[in-house]
């Protein structure tokens, strides 16, 4: 699974230092974005994402927890994968809607515009750009 002698990390064992608060979500995120990059046969693709990601009772770590289960749904069907199971589990779902951007003028925008994968969790950021940036 390397390139160049980079090992990509297991995003499951990555998001665990997020829950225990010793990594920031955007830290993880991005990386786990720059490895999907840089990997491309699907056999390590899939390696990357198999296991659930941990979830966490706080609730800023849970909605970026759903965050991450939209991300991993839209990068597989972007690759034309199938989406590993756990990214549907019911508790990534979010009870209330959360807009990533809270200014009320741009809440129209963000429904509109978001991504399904994040649509079906409750939470509303914008297109793809906007989201993760280009994948």
């Amino acid at each position: 699974m390397s390139h160049d002698g980079y090992q990509p990390e297991i995003l499951a064992t990555a998001w665990a230092r997020v829950v225990s608060h010793e990594t920031a979500s955007r830290i993880v995120i991005g990386n786990f974005l720059d490895d999907w990059r840089r990997v491309t046969n699907t056999k390590n693709r899939m390696d990357l994402i198999s296991s659930p990601i941990p979830d966490s009772a706080d609730g800023d770590l849970h909605r970026w927890s759903a965050f991450v289960a939209a991300l991993v749904e839209y990068v597989t069907v972007r690759a034309g994968m199938t989406p590993p199971v756990w990214v549907f589990d019911d508790r990534w779902t979010l009870a209330e809607p959360w807009f990533i951007n809270p200014y009320w003028k741009l809440r129209a925008w963000q429904l509109v515009v978001t991504p399904p994968p994040w649509k079906r969790r409750r939470i509303f950021g914008g297109d793809e750009t906007t989201m993760i940036g280009r994948v």
